[in-house]
């Protein structure tokens, strides 16, 4: 009997033999068993807060790396970490919110971060599939390197893009209803992060035609990996998608 789980647990990936799995699974085993709703909420909540901040080498990517679309691979990302909220919560798409659709642990879906994982890498694969050109980047034969892709771009259409991001950048710097200024990425510990500062820093690189993720983002403002990628989800990306009504 010992023999075959050993065997057994030679099967599971090491990053799955990572204790957090469990952790995690144990929190929304509590959040099952909390009749209080209230109390209930506030233990899934930190079992997302928990999944956030768990080890970066734990959460799925293509491989081989060099060979991933980072803006897809981020795209699958936002669209995992959705997913797993409102899984979490039973809030599943064209179904009214219930506790027999909530994330179980115990019926087959893993651990939250195996959840995320399988999601991520089905989100991934379809983008590809629908977007298989963007997974394409054309190489410099004179180089062997992967060309610019702002290379293509048509000088006007290199230009307009570029007083869009001034115009941007404007829009965030000036924040005359100061939402991007009120609103927070991390409050503790100081100093604080505000929206403000991530999206000026994003709309700085794209200017500057640098490269960026989530990942780099985190680095750059000193904090988790996890927190970052939770502010982006949560507020970023409603702050960002609110940017026409000031563009307009």
């Amino acid at each position: 009997m010992e023999y075959q789980k050993h065997q057994e647990l030679w099967k599971v990936p090491m990053c799955e033999k990572h204790p957090i799995h469990e952790e995690l699974k144990e929190i929304f085993r509590q959040a099952l068993r909390e009749p209080n709703p209230k109390k209930r909420r506030q233990l899934r909540l930190e079992g997302i807060r928990r999944t956030l901040a768990a080890p970066s080498e734990l959460f799925w990517k293509p491989k081989p790396e060099s060979e991933m679309n980072q803006l897809l691979y981020e795209e699958a990302c936002f669209q995992a970490w959705d997913y797993l909220e409102r899984k979490v919560h039973g809030e599943i798409r064209g179904k009214k919110r219930t506790e027999d659709k909530a994330y179980d642990p115990d019926k087959g879906d893993g651990s939250p971060i195996t959840l995320w994982n399988k999601t991520c890498e089905k989100k991934y694969k379809g983008l590809l599939k629908i977007q298989p050109q963007r997974h394409v980047t054309p190489i410099d034969y004179k180089t062997g390197k992967p060309k610019d892709m702002d290379d293509f771009a048509a000088p006007s259409k290199r230009q307009s893009i570029d007083e869009l991001l001034v115009k941007i950048k404007t829009v965030i710097e000036e924040d005359c209803e100061e939402v991007y200024q009120k609103t927070y990425v991390r409050k503790n510990p100081p100093p604080p992060i505000t929206c403000q500062a991530v999206l000026l820093a994003i709309v700085n690189h794209a200017i500057n035609g640098e490269k960026w993720t989530l990942d780099s983002l985190a680095m750059e403002f000193n904090t988790p990996k996890g927190t970052m990628r939770g502010a982006f989800e949560n507020k970023l990306k409603s702050l960002l998608s609110k940017m026409q009504d000031f563009l307009d």
